[in-house]
């Protein structure tokens, strides 16, 4: 199946997805990425949910990070280089929407990609060989390709089932793993 048909299908199945199911498959998502990877001192970049298209809450990770010595950074867009900057989650950090219904930081203090450990990717569905399917203006391919080769790349996914994507082109970044409610996926 083609990007665009596969994306416009996962979109239409997620719309029914209830609030009380996004609740159970983040906290599932939360356990197993906490029983699965090494946090402690950890620079983690996590991303905050689009409400509008049912994604997965990680919020309550951070407290999780934190507790065993950790930092979180979030992502502020660019839409027009599409480019993502990862801002330092503390305290003094203010989040806004954007008009595309993205909480993002409106504030903050900007950090290297390079200083990145973890980057938790959200995603609408995902290959056997690990490459992913986003909303479609490569963001994240962009930002995982500027991580140094040791950061760990964990896509979130509400199901564990694979789809096989006939457009994938040389700029898609696979991923290292996938987390889904059902547990932990390897890809070589």
């Amino acid at each position: 199946m083609k990007k665009s048909e596969l994306r416009k299908y996962i979109k239409s199945n997620r719309k029914k997805t209830s609030r009380e199911d996004v609740k159970l498959f983040s906290d599932a998502i939360i356990q197993h990425l906490l029983g699965e990877f090494d946090w402690k001192d950890r620079l983690v970049n996590l991303f905050l949910p689009i409400q509008k298209h049912n994604e997965i809450d990680l919020n309550p990770l951070k407290v999780k990070i934190e507790g065993l010595g950790g930092q979180v950074c979030i992502n502020r867009s660019d839409f027009e280089t599409f480019e993502l900057t990862p801002i330092l989650w503390d305290e003094k950090l203010i989040l806004q929407e954007n008009k595309f219904g993205i909480p993002e930081p409106i504030n903050g203090k900007a950090l290297k990609l390079q200083d990145i450990d973890i980057v938790l990717v959200p995603l609408l569905a995902f290959t056997i060989e690990g490459h992913r399917l986003g909303y479609g203006k490569g963001f994240y391919d962009r930002f995982l390709s500027k991580t140094r080769p040791s950061c760990i790349h964990i896509g979130i996914c509400h199901s564990d089932d694979p789809h096989q994507i006939d457009d994938i082109s040389e700029k898609d970044i696979a991923l290292g793993y996938l987390i889904s409610p059902e547990g932990l996926r390897t890809f070589s």
